[in-house]
């Protein structure tokens, strides 16, 4: 698969620069050192400094991934849709869509399965493929949506992982088969009272007013219906700075799934 021009921008060269200053105490040594246990990530074309990073910090660059990725996201079925970088290269963010596999989930709207991978050169994300429906809501990244599968490998010197071809495999799997199977069984299960009550009482207490309000103007017919309720209101209502409200978040789906499995 011929690269697009636009992924050929995120292929910018990175070098590690190890990292040397001057003791901090002043009953030391000022002899210059040469190995802080620290090393600096920098971007060749312009000279910026993405990162500053440990020696245990492995460099693992875009092209090297996606030279892994893409071959096994074309034999897929995947097409390119979309790429974003962020902090002058720090970050980046490749999305691919299966525009041959997808689901009505109201008439007229429809949605497909898409696969994430992520890279980072400043520690704040893992080599990772992200699978589900997803949508940008900032300029610096956060999405929210569905994901259905992740998984990734961190980026230690200690790490041997480095398959992204097994691990892009895994998530398309995992993606499909909830679209071809878990969403439509979702959308076409009415939703029983007791769920509803089941799931509201699941939320933290200051979010219950919103839930409610949610349900009243937009009534839950099916199980996808009840699933963009709560949705709404973990991106919505509740805390977004706070870890316990990405785990509560990271559970809606089998929760939901589960509930019209048994319906």
């Amino acid at each position: 698969m011929k690269t697009p021009m636009l992924i050929d921008k995120s292929y910018f060269p990175v070098k590690e620069v190890p990292a040397v200053g001057y003791p901090l105490d002043d009953n030391q040594d000022v002899t210059l050192l040469n190995d802080t246990g620290y090393k600096f990530i920098v971007r060749e074309d312009t000279g910026k400094v993405l990162s500053c990073m440990t020696d245990n910090y492995k460099l693992v660059t875009n092209k090297s991934i996606m030279q892994k990725a893409e071959p096994v996201l074309k034999e897929q079925g995947a097409v390119f849709s979309d790429m974003r970088v962020f902090g002058n290269g720090a970050r980046v963010r490749y999305k691919y869509t299966f525009k041959d596999t997808k689901v009505e989930v109201e008439k007229g709207d429809w949605l497909n399965p898409e696969i994430i991978i992520n890279n980072s050169y400043d520690g704040t994300s893992e080599v990772s493929a992200m699978g589900g429906a997803f949508r940008m809501i900032c300029s610096n990244g956060l999405i929210i949506g569905y994901t259905i599968g992740k998984e990734g490998s961190r980026h230690t010197v200690w790490n041997n992982k480095s398959d992204i071809e097994t691990i892009v495999k895994s998530v398309i799997n995992k993606t499909t088969t909830v679209f071809t199977n878990d969403f439509p069984a979702m959308i076409e299960k009415g939703v029983k009272k007791e769920d509803t009550q089941k799931l509201l009482e699941l939320f933290p207490g200051y979010t219950m007013e919103s839930m409610v309000q949610y349900m009243l103007n937009t009534p839950p017919k099916n199980y996808w219906d009840l699933l963009n309720a709560a949705t709404w209101v973990t991106t919505h209502v509740m805390k977004r700075d706070a870890e316990v409200t990405h785990k509560f978040e990271s559970r809606i789906f089998d929760t939901v799934k589960n509930m019209a499995a048994r319906a």
